[in-house]
């Protein structure tokens, strides 16, 4: 298996992902799939590759070091950038995936192209509102309707068959951008490029477009913490952890074809990565409440000069700055420790300073494992506005005054990445394993701020420390983050979208209304 990593191959999002003060998801479906090919032809040279996304960041290093030299404020760098990723949907319209494979097993001409190129991942096929709507625990209420299918006759239609992400610093930047994109694919064909007419009959239909923004405390979500910090190092790309931090893990983690990747992908697959989009809205009036009425609850957590951001950071496993609990579970107060990721949870039979079912240790467990078999790169962005202050003194989100994370992660392998991560870890009351003895028979707990239970499920409840050996501190907890959908797509490499998915199909073409048979 291959091991050279060319960046120019990669689209920027997946590494070193792309710089970004707003963002606009352009979730489109493909009404004409040969056009749309001769379209998407033209538009790779915009597609920002890791390369472009690496000069992009020095570009902004320059600018800070020359503004700190000249002391001055650093000019905002606007730098767009632009990537696009397919569903299986898509690729089926492309005629590059097949939903039929008990038919094409039967032809053998037909059998051999699906052993070559068929891409690999049952999760991706289903796609994420069957993987975790029918067999998981996102409730179908819930979800924004543009993520469901809709049924025609028998057969069940997403209506998501790929996206484009676009990114800026600035926003007028961002808005040409999303308007040069919009044009390529919705222009009359011929037009002029100055004064360009939108067809009638469009190549493709935006169904979604989802804005996202980086909130005034800039490198903090909605509820306050510092956001990004503990991406994995990938080797070959990034420096080589030290001391407690996790090791390195193989770039076949998140890029098909190269050391680590165990799915065995067709090769027009490397290079390329599997990203999952997650629509998270945040109740963040609800999260203070909830922080207020229950930090008096247990001594450990009373006796703190700031019980509330104290049980808050027991939540999450690091301080809204950052500082992990593991390294300070009292104080956020030494720099040196914002951001911090030199931690390993050891000793992992105690939970004194960070809990067992915290959120980074749920995601990350360190030391509480003996290596790092999930692993996902995290590239979200905030959405909507501030909490008003009429949210504040009700204690409770308007309705009308959204706001969330759009989550998004890449990974080689969805079933052993992004879904591993939420069902197995975040939503099992008893990971990490074998802490019944320190925590007491309901276990670790439920991840508090990912973690999902049905109504018919066990209430959701987390392990605090509270000194005793073992533990006996519980809290009840409430949610806070309301899941609305999403999807699974796939991020090509740049010599795929330039050749083999703009080519003749792999396999017969099917209706618009019939692509995909039900799964």
């Amino acid at each position: 298996m291959s091991s050279l990593i060319r960046k120019a191959n990669i689209q920027g999002d997946i590494w070193p992902g792309l710089p970004k003060r707003f963002q606009s998801f352009l979730f489109f479906r493909i009404r004409k799939p040969d056009e749309f090919k001769q379209r998407l032809k033209g538009f790779v040279p915009q597609i920002t590759t890791a390369e472009d996304a690496c000069k992009m960041k020095d570009r902004i290093l320059e600018e800070k070091t020359l503004a700190r030299d000249e002391g001055r404020p650093a000019k905002i760098q606007p730098l767009p950038g632009v990537n696009i990723a397919f569903a299986s949907t898509g690729l089926a319209a492309l005629g590059k995936f097949t939903f039929h494979e008990d038919i094409v097993k039967r032809d053998r001409k037909l059998s051999t192209i699906f052993k070559k190129k068929q891409l690999r991942g049952g999760l991706y096929a289903k796609g994420m509102y069957d993987d975790l709507v029918n067999e998981g625990w996102d409730d179908p209420q819930e979800i924004r309707q543009e993520y469901k299918p809709v049924t025609v006759g028998e057969q069940k239609e997403r209506l998501i068959d790929g996206v484009i992400t676009v990114t800026s610093s600035l926003k007028p930047e961002l808005i040409d951008k999303v308007n040069r994109v919009k044009e390529h694919f919705l222009k009359e064909p011929g037009s002029d490029p100055d004064n360009y007419r939108i067809s009638n009959d469009p190549v493709v239909e935006f169904t979604l477009i989802r804005e996202g923004k980086t909130r005034p405390e800039k490198g903090k979500e909605h509820f306050g913490f510092e956001d990004g910090i503990s991406q994995p190092s990938i080797e070959g790309l990034d420096r080589e952890p030290t001391d407690k931090e996790p090791k390195a893990s193989k770039p076949g983690m998140i890029l098909c074809g190269h050391e680590g990747d165990q799915m065995g992908q067709p090769e027009w697959a490397r290079d390329g990565s599997f990203m999952a989009f997650r629509d998270l809205q945040q109740l963040v009036p609800e999260f203070e409440k909830f922080l207020e009425e229950n930090a008096g609850k247990f001594e450990e957590i009373k006796r703190h000069p700031r019980p509330q951001e104290k049980l808050a950071a027991y939540l999450m496993g690091r301080w809204k700055n950052g500082t992990p609990v593991d390294l300070s579970p009292h104080d956020d107060s030494d720099p040196a420790l914002h951001k911090s990721n030199n931690f390993d949870f050891q000793p992992i039979h105690k939970h004194d300073k960070c809990p067992f079912a915290a959120h980074i240790r749920k995601m990350r467990p360190r030391a509480d494992l003996d290596h790092d078999h999930a692993v996902i790169i995290r590239r979200g962005i905030s959405y909507g506005d501030e909490v008003t202050p009429e949210e504040k003194e009700a204690k409770k989100s308007d309705d009308e005054n959204e706001r969330g994370l759009l989550f998004v992660c890449y990974q080689s392998d969805i079933r052993n990445g992004f879904n591993f991560l939420t069902t197995r870890w975040a939503s099992n009351h008893h990971f990490p394993d074998r802490k019944t003895k320190f925590v007491g028979e309901h276990g670790p707990g439920i991840d508090a701020i990912v973690g999902q239970r049905l109504s018919h499920h066990p209430p959701r409840s987390i392990g605090l420390p509270d000194g005793k050996d073992p533990t006996e501190a519980r809290l009840d907890l409430d949610r806070w983050v309301i899941h609305r959908g999403g999807e699974y797509f796939f991020t090509p490499s740049i010599e795929a979208l330039q050749g083999y998915l703009t080519e003749t199909p792999d396999y017969p073409p099917l209706p618009p209304l019939s692509r995909e048979a039900k799964l």
